[in-house]
């Protein structure tokens, strides 16, 4: 799952401009949160390592040597010398160290609790690591551990659809209502043009942002799921242009439900974990947390969200009816067998799971995205490069196809609106192929995290200070017609137009419940300041009204007892006698 990366500046930047102009804002302070020691990772922060070892042929197709089942935190890691293998005559340039020491230098300058790693090349699993903890009580993070690997389960959905395809079982060319009779969006004969292929390649018309108000809506199963599109309204016709939307491989994934006669979780198990000696991948994150309780003592590993900079560990929402689009959980280890059958042309260990020709289609730069790159069945082709990235509220992973090597990196963590990940996966790529990436060209978490807390400590205290101006609203101010024009100015400015702007610029990017759950912290003072600055605004020109109001009673009252004044006077000079009466002298 993805959000757009615009809302990091954007609201950002918004911010920022309240911090200058606002006379009263909103800030949500963070509370002093405790949590169990989170693991304790080896002096070097490096756990489970192994590299130069080729995938085996077994029951479970699992590498050998590489299974850490939660060691005790304080052993070191054993690093044992690459095992002889058909890549030795082609020795690579890189070395295992460079990588241990750019990923666990960029785990430390993004702040990430857990970050693993896992790399193949030329048909071998060459290197596996974990670095950091699992979250609170779950023990290290290993090539094992299990996490939601968000967007990048797409790819996985269209293999699911690509191997029924295969079988004759669907055609990409078909209409969606061919397998789904009962599908439809508000439009039913616009939507009933909606073929497989258009779901594959993001172009049925869904929005991005339908996909990303979904995620606050994954309870329920993929039918109910599927029964709620009725209401949503495509953008464009289908197969106008490219719109990435979760909701495409949503309703993939109630196809090969559909077609398969299996349920969608089973199918993904039955049909390609298992098959692929995945043994620590499952098709929910719910069923990933119930076969680790039988198998370990440990917690289940934590996602984490960064709260005004302070990485706290969170749970994730209810998705069990929108797994097929970013909740199929997986491991370093597991993917990178994933990624091996991808680039051996959809073959591992004498298992088969699609032809060649399959393969090559799902790979195939089928529609632009308009940056140079292109989309198809859960790839995205850059350059010479294919790959997918997938982020959720509190993990992110990133797999990437170049050449002969492939990566896939898995994090406990996510930051929606200040700091991307997007950078480790081509740092570790560089080196693979003999370049030296700069870890200053990773974003400044301290840096970037003191600037926003320092917007966001002036915001709290410029809405302190408007506060407290209301208590002496009534002895300050002074309705004078320059002071009522310029305190009209301002109110409008800061108090009106400026949230209408606020409003304008984020309600088109996410709804308000999505973000509050995928951004805490800023997420919050973007949702609240908007209705703290109508607020305010409005009680200061309560408050003006009331003082214009008595200063006009004040005048009225003045007025009638001048005149009052007046015309006692004027009586008091009647009853005197005429100057011309008066008596001077005896």
């Amino acid at each position: 799952m993805s959000m757009n990366k615009n809302i990091r500046f954007t609201l950002s930047s918004l911010l920022l401009g309240a911090s200058i102009l606002l006379p009263a804002s909103s800030y949500a302070s963070a509370a002093q949160l405790s949590a169990e020691p989170q693991g304790q990772p080896t002096e070097s922060g490096l756990e489970s390592r192994t590299f130069g070892t080729p995938i085996e042929s077994s029951e479970d197709s699992r590498v050998e040597d590489s299974r850490v089942e939660d060691p005790p935190v304080e052993d070191p890691p054993v690093e044992d010398p690459p095992v002889e293998s058909k890549s030795d005559a082609t020795a690579p340039a890189w070395k295992p160290e460079q990588i241990d020491a750019y990923a666990n230098a960029a785990r430390e300058r993004l702040h990430i609790p857990g970050l693993a790693v896992g790399i193949v090349q030329n048909g071998e699993v060459v290197y596996m690591q974990g670095y950091g903890s699992a979250g609170p009580g779950a023990g290290p993070m290993t090539p094992q551990t299990p996490l939601a690997i968000g967007s990048t389960s797409k790819s996985l959905t269209a293999l699911a659809v690509m191997q029924l395809v295969e079988q004759g079982k669907i055609k990409l060319d078909a209409p969606v209502t061919d397998y789904l009779p009962d599908f439809r969006l508000a439009d039913a004969a616009q939507s009933a043009r909606i073929t497989v292929a258009d779901l594959l390649n993001q172009t049925s018309g869904l929005s991005t942002y339908d996909g990303i108000a979904f995620l606050a809506r994954g309870d329920g199963t993929i039918m109910q799921h599927i029964q709620r599109l009725r209401e949503v309204v495509q953008t464009q016709p289908a197969g106008a242009g490219y719109q990435y939307s979760n909701l495409n491989y949503n309703i993939l994934g109630a196809i090969v439900q559909q077609v398969s006669g299996q349920s969608y979780g089973d199918y993904m198990e039955q049909q390609i974990f298992r098959p692929l000696g995945m043994s620590h991948s499952f098709s929910s994150p719910e069923r990933a947390q119930a076969a680790m309780a039988e198998t370990s003592d440990l917690r289940p590993p934590s996602g984490h969200q960064s709260l005004f900079g302070l990485s706290v560990p969170t749970r994730q929402g209810e998705h069990s009816a929108t797994v097929p689009s970013g909740y199929l959980v997986s491991t370093a280890e597991d993917m990178s067998k994933y990624l091996l059958m991808q680039m051996e042309g959809g073959s591992l260990n004498g298992t088969t799971l699609l032809d060649r020709e399959g393969i090559a289609k799902m790979h195939e730069s089928t529609v632009s995205i308009g940056d140079g790159s292109f989309y198809g069945m859960g790839w995205q082709k850059t350059g010479d490069y294919t790959w997918h990235n997938g982020i959720t509220e509190n993990t992110y992973s990133e797999m990437r196809i170049r050449g002969d090597h492939g990566i896939f990196i898995l994090a406990n963590s996510a930051d929606q609106l200040m700091i991307s990940y997007a950078d480790i996966l081509p740092g570790i790529d560089d080196i693979l192929r003999g370049q030296t990436p700069s870890i200053e060209s990773l974003p400044d978490y301290n840096k970037l995290y003191g600037i926003a807390d320092g917007i966001a400590i002036a915001v709290a205290l410029l809405f302190l200070g408007s506060i407290r101006s209301l208590f002496r609203w009534k002895k300050a101010f002074r309705p004078v017609p320059w002071k009522i024009t310029v305190n009209l100015l301002l109110l409008l400015a800061c108090n009106v137009a400026l949230p209408l702007a606020i409003l304008h610029v984020t309600l088109p990017l996410a709804p308000w419940q999505v973000v509050a759950t995928w951004a805490p912290g800023i997420g919050w003072m973007a949702i609240t300041l908007p209705w703290m600055l109508f607020a305010t605004g409005a009680l200061k020109l309560l408050l003006m009204l009331v003082a214009m109001g008595i200063a006009r009673r004040e005048k009225r009252r003045a007025a009638r007892a001048e005149k009052q004044a007046a015309a006692s006077g004027d009586s008091g000079l009647s009853e005197r006698p005429p100057f011309n009466d008066m008596e001077f002298g005896a």
